[in-house]
């Protein structure tokens, strides 16, 4: 038997049972949803395939294809409340055996994300002591997407979490969430030039892996035009102004006496 582990409800569910009957006669095929039958096929009895009325179950009637050694269906209009459940396909044999032979999968029924979290906010790179400001943002979803940040591969504290926020639900009951990051960049959270940041999102009651995504973001270190901008803002200090000043007009005086004397010089000459 073959069937979704999740079926995202926006589309079809396609369920698939296949057999060999041996030296057996198959006798009937049924499909049953939480212990429920909705779906019959005999294919020695008139008529060959009968439904009946099941909560969450919708069969696409053309997608019905039975046979000797196989029987598929497929399910649509799923919904999360009614749709999900045990789904079993029942084989029998004709006489004089009528043995039974079932198979039994689980189907959770959810609107799944069709991208992976964004984070957004950051800038081209941090220094010490700046504040890092992230966000991350889920793809819309039902059930809504539970949201994590990881720091260098560890579970961010608390004290650096923001309240994580939800969307309005949209026509088809879809919301997406976003949680804040704010971390003081210290050198204690880089790993060489760089500090790796992740948002993990996760669908709670839904067996499937979280959905993440990694970004590194570069460090930045002391270098020339920082040293340069020191000397600029010394330079443009008050006092530094008015020494500079000073200087300057002493020097001018300078020159010019020089140059009478030598005039003075010439003259004498």
């Amino acid at each position: 038997m073959n069937a979704p582990l999740v079926a995202d409800f926006r589309q079809e569910m396609e369920l698939d049972c296949s057999f060999d009957m041996g030296d057996e006669i198959l006798y009937a095929v049924k499909w049953y949803k939480d212990g429920h039958e909705f779906f019959r096929y005999t294919p020695h009895h008139q008529p060959h395939t009968r439904s009946f009325p099941v909560p969450g179950i919708h069969l696409v009637y053309d997608g019905i294809n039975c046979s000797m050694v196989h029987c598929k269906l497929r399910l649509k209009d799923l919904t999360r409340d009614h749709s999900g459940g045990a789904y079993c396909c029942e084989v029998s044999s004709d006489a004089p055996t009528f043995r039974l032979a079932s198979k039994t999968h689980n189907v959770t029924v959810a609107a799944l994300p069709r991208e992976n979290p964004r984070i957004e906010s950051l800038t081209t790179s941090y220094a010490e002591g700046d504040t890092v400001e992230a966000k991350c943002v889920s793809d819309p979803a039902d059930p809504t997407p539970i949201l994590s940040w990881y720091i260098n591969g560890l579970e961010a504290p608390s004290r650096f979490i923001g309240e994580m926020t939800s969307s309005e639900a949209d026509s088809l009951g879809l919301a997406s969430r976003s949680l804040t990051l704010r971390l003081l960049v210290e050198r204690k959270y880089s790993r060489g030039d760089s500090i790796e940041l992740r948002c993990v999102s996760s669908l709670p009651g839904v067996p499937l892996s979280p959905q993440e995504t990694t970004l590194k973001i570069p460090m930045r270190t002391p270098d020339a035009q920082v040293i340069n901008n020191q000397k600029l803002h010394w330079l443009t200090s008050p006092s530094a102004a008015t020494n500079f000043r000073v200087t300057w007009t002493w020097l001018v005086i300078g020159v010019v006496r020089w140059n009478m004397n030598i005039v003075l010089i010439n003259g004498i000459r």
